[in-house]
């Protein structure tokens, strides 16, 4: 579907339709991804699929109420996207001047518990390693790109080989909303890439290839990793996400600035970053004694 940010259903009520699809539309152009519009696109549609007054007239009320019926038995992290989701539609709405304010209300949005990301420790990185070193040297070359760059399994599966700078060890890369910026990776992850794209007999664009030479998928990226973490013996599953965690905390327990932590990740706010800092203050110490001695 090229078109996903228009609705895929027909709503009762042609207003709402046209106003979702421009809000939609206004997500698209402010290069929101693809998959987050997708998933507005999704709710919007279940929220408004039944309802024939126009979104202007419905009162918190009758919006609590459905919630109430519809979603009481999700999580609180997916009600609290579900509200933020039609709280985002109503406030492009007042941007735009349909109405003057929102029915939805601040206090029904659930407090989520504040979990520090999940990283691995430095034992587990050793075995990751070690064991990598048992497969091919493109599933060795991601393994240690996704471990000292801190990308995301997207912005990996979207490199190409011209994105890659291995002489300065700098990559550029595609984050969330189609944003370039430049990170950074190790000696021993440029030395991997430059033996791997040596080794490929593929001449195509994209950076980490199947054996066919087309672009390695997300879930490809995903099964690998999964697949090297259980043969490490990890004793929880490993997804590219934890690579990311621990590219971070490392960084943190080394006493790097948050807004450079920030710039690697491509976090557009500040606050996302703050996350990592978090930690308790007497592990940061015990994991800045474990990597630097």
């Amino acid at each position: 579907m090229d078109n996903y940010w228009k609705l895929t259903i027909v709503l009762p009520n042609k207003n709402n339709q046209e106003t979702i699809e421009e809000f939609l539309l206004s997500l698209n152009l402010a290069n929101r991804s693809r998959g987050s519009i997708i998933l507005y696109r999704r709710f919007l549609e279940k929220f408004f699929c039944n309802i024939e007054e126009p979104y202007n007239q419905l009162t918190s009320e009758s919006i609590l109420k459905w919630f109430l019926k519809h979603e009481s038995d999700i999580k609180e992290a997916t009600l609290r996207l579900r509200l933020s989701i039609l709280s985002s539609f109503y406030t492009f709405c007042i941007k735009e001047e349909y109405l003057e304010y929102s029915p939805i209300k601040s206090r029904w949005f659930p407090r989520l518990s504040q979990t520090v990301p999940k990283y691995l420790e430095r034992e587990d990185i050793a075995k990751i390693r070690q064991n990598s070193e048992m497969t091919s040297l493109r599933n060795q070359a991601i393994i240690e790109f996704m471990l000292t760059s801190g990308c995301r399994v997207s912005e990996v599966n979207r490199l190409n080989i011209e994105d890659v700078d291995i002489k300065n060890r700098l990559a550029r890369v595609t984050g969330k909303g189609k944003k370039i910026r430049h990170v950074h990776f190790t000696d021993k992850c440029a030395v991997l890439l430059e033996r791997y794209l040596k080794s490929r007999s593929q001449n195509t664009p994209p950076l980490f290839v199947t054996s066919t030479g087309t672009r390695l998928s997300v879930r490809m990226i995903q099964d690998l990793v999964r697949d090297v973490g259980r043969e490490a013996g990890l004793t929880t599953r490993l997804h590219p996400h934890r690579f990311r965690h621990t590219f971070a905390t490392e960084l943190i327990a080394k006493g790097a600035d948050l807004s450079f932590i920030g710039d690697e990740m491509g976090h557009s706010d500040i606050s996302t970053t703050q996350i990592y800092a978090r930690l308790p203050k007497r592990e940061i110490i015990s994991m800045y004694r474990k990597f630097m001695g």
